[in-house]
């Protein structure tokens, strides 16, 4: 049995593919186990992935019809052998070390769960490394048992991504706890599940292992209409009722889950924004009002306050969304992308 299994979903990614593939490879530990799950890829990606395992004995190929990420990561965590599972994207990249720390530490720790943080790395349309930042890390540090989490919950950074998180297989099969079948979403659903699924320790490292690359044509910059759907609210929903469940204290998180809310609601006029160039500005307007109109996210609106906010223009966008001023909204957050697409180009431009 390896020590850990890498669980990486895969789709229509073939030129950068290579590059996560080589980050693994790369690692200082290497008593671990790739399981690189193709999701329907028609570029050629499903063929890489088979190259791979044939090439390499710890690197393992299966191939689905594509139903999204979070089927994909689930397909791999049956076939999944390990102590440990790690998460990581196809399009992403991790440090040579994170194997080796990430183990370390749940060892010595016999934690079920290790948190660590994580660089954003900008990249042009051909996948060149525009900029990066960070690190982003946990809010949190060291040893917490179950107990001792909830009464520091207060001062976590709420990160739902899987990727910045290494888990003992046991105890995500004990708990049955795995991704959903949306397409948007899936990665807050498993969070929650993790919350609400009474861990050993869970340890918080101050330091980062992981690069997320951001790129044009990424899921990330392109809209989806499952990211406004009522399934998904309720998927957000579900952290609410955890959370409250486990607060020591009534209205304890109250406030945690308020930026949470309003981070939905931000995200919301970010993803409108990437498609001000192919989507109507009416209905983008209709897209936005849905978003911030839900009760969830209605209610923390009129109640948000500036240190809910991370930064003096995210501040300003949420007092104009407040307002219910829409169509202004959209032009703020067109306004701030564009000023980033300024930024990057000059990076671009002066890197050659």
């Amino acid at each position: 049995m390896p020590d850990v299994s890498v669980i990486v979903p895969v789709y229509n990614i073939k030129t950068l593919l290579p590059r996560c593939v080589t980050s693994l490879q790369a690692q200082t530990w290497q008593d671990f186990e790739v399981w690189l799950v193709d999701d329907g890829s028609t570029d050629g990606s499903g063929e890489l992935c088979d190259e791979y395992a044939v090439k390499d004995a710890r690197i393992h190929a299966l191939h689905k019809e594509n139903g999204g990420q979070g089927s994909a990561r689930d397909l791999g965590l049956d076939h999944a052998r390990g102590e440990y599972i790690c998460y990581v994207d196809s399009d992403d990249e991790v440090l040579p070390d994170l194997l080796e720390n990430a183990l370390r530490t749940a060892r010595e720790a016999d934690a079920d769960v290790v948190v660590y943080g994580y660089y954003k790395q900008f990249l042009d349309k051909d996948g060149s490394a525009l900029r990066r930042s960070g690190p982003n890390l946990p809010a949190l540090s060291g040893v917490y048992t179950y107990e001792e989490f909830w009464q520091d919950f207060r001062k976590a950074k709420y990160e739902s991504v899987p990727w910045v998180r290494f888990c003992r297989r046991d105890y995500l099969q004990k708990y049955n706890i795995r991704f959903t079948s949306l397409r948007v979403g899936e990665d807050a659903h498993f969070l929650t599940q993790l919350l609400d699924a009474p861990f050993r320790r869970i340890v918080y490292l101050r330091s980062a292992y992981y690069i997320y690359n951001i790129r044009p044509s990424s899921t990330m910059t392109s809209f989806q209409k499952a990211y406004f759907s009522d399934e998904a609210a309720a998927k957000r929903a579900e952290f609410d009722e955890v959370v409250c469940r486990h607060a020591p204290v009534s209205g304890m998180y109250d406030g945690l889950i308020g930026r949470e809310a309003l981070c939905v609601v931000l995200e919301s006029a970010r993803k409108l924004s990437f498609v001000r160039d192919t989507m109507p500005n009416a209905e983008r307007i209709q897209w936005l009002r849905k978003a911030c109109e839900r009760p969830r996210a209605a209610k923390w609106l009129a109640e948000s306050r500036r240190e809910m906010a991370d930064s003096s223009w995210q501040w300003v966008g949420l007092c104009i969304l407040k307002r219910k001023q829409y169509r202004l909204a959209l032009a703020y957050f067109d306004f701030i992308q564009t000023l980033r697409g300024g930024r990057d180009r000059r990076m671009q431009k002066n890197s050659r």
